[in-house]
């Protein structure tokens, strides 16, 4: 009994340090393959986030801006981590991302040619209360509440100081945060919108409304005007302080913008290119998307433009 007493209890250790650990992993990956990814059972406004207070003072600018080129992007991910399915048939990288590689050489460049990042209190003010900001002034803003934007593109923000918003599809949000995986598209943990509140302010991009009807309109303009302020309800409250919104597919009407007017929103967001001035539509301020065909040439010519008289 002695003889086997020491071999026993080696195994009994490996079991109990390595086995069920393993195991438990195991199983933890096999049900979240089958289940997906669990949404969050409390809302961001349960986490006490407040919009970030960044409001400086530009009183000693050499010069000021008319307007300001608002970026708009989705999804950002290094090249060596993209796969067959980030590509279209023709083998061209779906509009939606970004390469990290080319976020990096964007945000290098609004760091070397002396560009303001604007908080969301400062562009807020900017459009409503006239406040001057430098001349070359941007705001960064995505949409969707991707994790690979978390995972990659909150460092480089981070790193630079930047601020950016966020436009979250609320019911996507998940309550656990899962490793990134580039064979899956995934959304965003209510922990790393935590995490990443010092980058991040967080609007309203629809709680559960980013889709279609079989004939391809969205639901926005398509159900009727209680059921989408219904929704566009959930995602306030889910969000707790947020007065701001984009539209999915950038497709709205004017019964839309009535809803949003209902609601208090202080800004709502297009995809419409063009630059946003305090004298545009208050609900219907424009954006550049940011595409990955875009050589630097491009990105540059959009941000010149917006100084040009």
């Amino acid at each position: 009994m002695r003889k086997y007493f020491a071999s026993n209890l080696l195994f009994t250790l490996i079991f109990l340090v390595v086995i069920v650990p393993l195991s438990y992993l195991l199983l933890h990956y096999v049900f979240s393959s089958i289940t997906g990814p669990v949404a969050a059972s409390e809302p961001l406004s349960q986490a006490g986030i407040a919009q970030n207070s960044t409001n400086r003072d530009f009183s000693e600018a050499k010069d000021y801006a008319e307007r300001v080129t608002v970026l708009m992007y989705h999804q950002i991910i290094p090249e060596k981590k993209l796969m067959e399915h980030h590509f279209t048939e023709a083998n061209e990288l779906i509009d939606s991302i970004v390469t990290l590689e080319q976020f990096t050489e964007q945000m290098d460049y609004l760091t070397n040619q002396d560009y303001t990042v604007l908080s969301l209190k400062e562009f807020e003010e900017f459009m409503i209360k006239h406040k001057k900001v430098p001349e070359k002034s941007v705001l960064i803003t995505f949409d969707d509440g991707y994790k690979n934007v978390f995972e990659f593109a909150y460092p480089v923000l981070k790193e630079r100081g930047f601020h950016a918003v966020h436009f979250l599809i609320t019911g996507l949000i998940t309550e656990r945060t899962h490793p990134f995986t580039a064979s899956k598209l995934q959304y965003a943990s209510i922990e790393e919108l935590i995490e990443s509140s010092d980058v991040f302010d967080y609007g309203n991009h629809t709680h559960s409304f980013h889709r279609k009807t079989e004939e391809g309109s969205a639901f926005l303009t398509t159900l009727g005007e209680e059921i989408v302020k219904e929704d566009l309800e959930k995602a306030i409250e889910w969000l707790g302080h947020s007065e701001l919104f984009a539209a999915p597919y950038g497709e709205y009407s004017p019964a839309t913008l009535d809803i949003l007017r209902d609601l208090g929103m202080k800004m709502a967001f297009t995809v419409s290119p063009g630059y946003a001035e305090p004298s545009n539509h208050i609900l219907e301020i424009p954006r550049y998307g940011v595409y990955p065909f875009y050589t630097m040439e491009d990105f540059k010519y959009i941000l010149e433009q917006s100084l040009k008289d």
